[in-house]
């Protein structure tokens, strides 16, 4: 397996007016330095290979990380020619014209890049990356906005701008693996270190949010044992960190919690104070014949369906006559479709928070089983609801690293 951790630059002046910068070499603002140090000091990551785009913004951000990084002019912001130094709100956001054109490509900015051309650079970049690092290695990749929510995209198989995405916060950690040939989105706009941040982001600021939070630790997450329907309790260290997280997550009208005792237990420990619906619609996926055993042990006995049904094809059900992730995200939908509340915090579980998300932002069917990884325990997942369609703004913010990833070995 193979990551990159692509990291935004730290904010420039522009990004704080809401003007284009393009391929303009704009520093950072001292707020910027300040936001690149913190990133810095989360990742502790000195040693590690670190590409960055050759516009200053991302230099200045990326020798933060590295003392050196290679520099690469592939990794710059989409080029948006006439639009260069102007708002993006009255050229762009308000601009019904060029979203139209957005949905066939046909976009071009005005004596700048079209968006055609930028994803065929944005592809063609990613490969080169991947390409270039060892197996088992990670790399930070420091880049800009726009070509970073591009890349995700097309990770997550969308073909036409604009993608059911957020805003990528500056300095947000956005990952992605790749097994083979496959690629998949492991964590998305994630800044909790920064001190404006916050591990439901955007819980606070938007007036529709649906947050989805998996469970803790429990020991056959240690053990790489899949447990589906085993109703397994959190181990101490799975109880210890769900209490750090306690307080932080007050601003919901609804608590939901599957009746699994490893999910409805996290909720309880973070929200004490709060009414939970529990229910068994919210429970792990039906693993089938996968239940109760090691990767290995599926590996060796149902390697074909195992492939198929986490990685190829959301039809198939997982153990053979388990639950298909169609089934378990069609099954999320429709309970949460049922209550007309503004904000909702969801504990669940990681196989079933994947297929939900996926679900609800209608990942194209090639893609749909390979999208995202399994979150980590506690990872905390955020959607935007707006007009009945859902937006990703976050996904796995938390701790860094695969280590609740069973089938990762």
């Amino acid at each position: 397996m193979k990551t990159i951790h692509f990291v935004r630059h730290g904010e420039t002046e522009q990004n704080k007016d809401g003007i284009w910068q393009g391929h303009t070499n704009t520093q950072l603002s001292k707020i910027g330095k300040a936001q690149a140090k913190l990133l810095s000091d989360r990742l502790n990551l000195k040693n590690q290979t670190v590409f960055t785009s050759d516009l200053a913004r991302a230099k200045e951000t990326a020798y933060f990380l590295s003392d050196s990084p290679t520099v690469r002019e592939n990794l710059r912001e989409i080029n948006v020619g006439d639009f260069t130094g102007k708002s993006v709100k009255e050229t762009y956001s308000d601009n019904l014209d060029i979203f139209d054109a957005l949905q066939d490509d046909t976009y071009v900015f005005p004596n700048g890049e079209s968006v055609q051309e930028f994803k065929q650079r944005v592809q063609q970049e990613v490969d080169y990356i991947f390409e270039n690092i060892d197996e088992d290695s990670e790399c930070i990749v420091v880049t800009h906005g726009f070509f970073i929510g591009t890349a995700i995209g097309l990770v997550l198989g969308f073909n036409q701008y604009p993608y059911p995405i957020g805003n990528i916060q500056n300095t947000s950690v956005s990952t992605v693996i790749k097994r083979d040939s496959v690629m998949q989105v492991n964590k998305f706009n994630d800044a909790i270190h920064l001190p404006n941040s916050y591990i439901d982001y955007p819980a606070k600021d938007k007036s529709r949010i649906l947050t989805f939070i998996r469970h803790g630790q429990t020991d056959s997450n240690t053990q790489g044992v899949w447990q589906g329907h085993v109703d397994n309790p959190l181990n101490t260290y799975g109880v210890e960190t769900a209490k750090e997280l306690k307080g932080k997550f007050s601003n919901y009208d609804l608590y939901l919690s599957s009746s699994f005792k490893r999910a409805f237990e996290t909720i309880s420990l973070i929200v004490d104070d709060k009414d939970i619906i529990a229910t068994e619609l919210l429970a792990e996926m039906d693993l089938g014949q996968w239940e109760g055993l090691s990767t290995s042990e599926i590996m060796e006995n149902y390697r074909e369906n195992f492939i198929q049904s986490l990685f190829i094809n959301f039809r198939v059900k997982y153990g053979i006559d388990g639950e298909s992730m169609n089934d378990a995200g069609i099954r999320v939908r429709d309970l949460l479709n049922d209550y007309d509340k503004a904000k909702m915090l969801v504990a669940s579980h990681g196989g079933t928070i994947k297929a939900a998300i996926t679900t609800f932002l209608n990942c194209p069917e090639l893609k749909a089983a390979s999208s995202f990884t399994i979150p980590n325990n506690l990872g905390v997942s955020c959607l935007e609801v707006k007009d009945n369609k859902y937006s990703l703004w976050s996904y796995n913010v938390g701790k860094i690293g695969y280590e609740n990833i069973s089938y990762n070995e």
